[in-house]
């Protein structure tokens, strides 16, 4: 299952997605085509099995971050931090930002993005700087509600071929995110850089 998954992120560094075949994954895998489908029912299984190791990876990541940087740096640059991870580790998959915008529509990947976001805010809610802060009856839903909130200007930063626009959508996901915990920490600051 590795070789083919490996094939599949191969394949999208090289190629649409909508060229990838399941025979073009086999072929690159080394493996017949009826090993695919003793594992994945179709093409889109394993774009979607592929987008959640990714998410994985990158969540992983940028959970280490968060337990790293939360109560030893200012909350404002923890955040910095992680989305600047989030964003890097998406980046550097080959193929994903091309994946990630095929696939969006469809429902698996929708239960894919639940999962991660749900694995991050779980997360945030957990560290102990944030439930100093926010009520505990609501801290999930408030870290829930961040995470879903910067995915659209995440999704756009990583789509978009203009570096400089890149910059400042992930700015504006910063200051984003950090005016709506601000309002939780008890910063008057939005985040936004002067």
């Amino acid at each position: 299952m590795e070789r083919i998954l490996e094939a599949t992120a191969q394949l999208l560094g090289q190629m649409p997605v909508d060229k990838i075949t399941t025979a073009a994954i086999a072929e690159t895998a080394s493996v017949p085509i009826g090993s695919i489908y003793q594992y994945f029912p179709n093409k889109l299984a394993v774009l979607a099995d592929l987008a959640r190791r990714v998410m994985e990876k990158v969540d992983s990541t940028t959970a280490s971050l968060i337990a790293e940087d939360f109560g030893v740096l200012p909350w404002d640059q923890a955040i910095d931090r992680a989305v600047d991870a989030t964003i890097e580790g998406y980046a550097q998959q080959p193929g994903y930002v091309q994946l990630l915008l095929s696939i969006r529509p469809t429902p698996e990947f929708r239960e894919i993005t639940d999962e991660s976001n749900d694995r991050v805010a779980a997360m945030m809610a957990a560290h102990p700087a944030l439930q100093a802060v926010i009520p505990s009856d609501r801290v999930e839903l408030v870290t829930r509600a961040a995470i879903k909130a910067v995915n659209a200007l995440q999704d756009w930063a990583l789509s978009t071929d203009d570096p400089k626009l890149a910059a400042q959508i992930i700015d504006e996901m910063k200051t984003l995110l950090k005016g709506y915990l601000a309002v939780y920490m008890g910063e008057p600051d939005s985040g936004r850089k002067s």
